[in-house]
């Protein structure tokens, strides 16, 4: 097989044809300053999300076909308030959508045991179940 490869490199040699040089990377200029805040703004969210990890609220997250899937501890999530629950699927959204202001994400939110929907945010507003 070795033998095959450098045959047909001194054959290639030989004819005169040459393999040309890849096309240089294209080069990135600055930041514009709407990109500097989508930026900071998603650093923010991850951070956000990240804490929410850490605290145990959060058990999973899965980017599905039509919304993003947490599955959050039903326990830690049922005393949170409404405030508190919308502030956590809007930093998802922020995380999903790379910080971009203008896009939000459709984001379910499951109990981690059994898969129960918990809520639903459609990029405006939570929507929780009846207790």
């Amino acid at each position: 097989m070795l033998f095959g490869i450098v045959v047909a490199a001194g054959a290639r040699a030989q004819t005169g044809t040459q393999i040309a040089p890849p096309a240089p990377l294209p080069q990135l200029g600055p930041m514009t300053q709407e990109q500097l805040e989508m930026a900071a703004r998603y650093q923010e969210c991850q951070g956000k999300l990240q804490d929410a990890r850490s605290s145990g609220v959060i058990a999973a997250l899965r980017f599905g076909a039509t919304a993003i899937d947490v599955e959050v501890d039903a326990a830690k999530w049922a005393p949170m308030s409404a405030d508190a629950k919308l502030a956590l699927v809007q930093t998802v959204s922020c995380y999903a959508v790379a910080g971009n202001p203008k896009l939000n994400a459709r984001v379910q939110v499951l109990d981690s045991r059994d898969q129960h929907k918990l809520g639903y945010y459609d990029g405006s507003e939570l929507k929780l179940p009846e207790s």
